[in-house]
């Protein structure tokens, strides 16, 4: 069974923190090496797909940003992902 699985990408200053449905994968050190690894988890569980972050949140008080894009997949969790 298919279901929406959400990929967010949280930005702080040099630390880009990649999620999966809320569960930390990994720490990039840019917003571009963490959504190419998004796209290589969600290319292995759903071939073909391209995933687009869109601008969630940010914050210039505290050099926060939060982008997100979601996918459909079968069942994949953080603790599936295959590096």
């Amino acid at each position: 069974m298919t279901s929406t699985h959400y990929f967010l990408i949280e930005s702080l200053g040099t630390r880009h923190d990649l999620m999966l449905d809320g569960d930390v994968i990994g720490t990039f050190p840019t917003r571009e090496a963490a959504e190419s690894e998004a796209n290589r988890i969600a290319n292995h569980e759903t071939p073909g797909v391209s995933l687009r972050f869109e601008l969630d949140l940010k914050s210039t008080l505290n050099n926060l940003e939060i982008r997100g894009a979601t996918f459909e997949a079968d069942n994949v969790s953080a603790g599936q992902v295959s590096k």
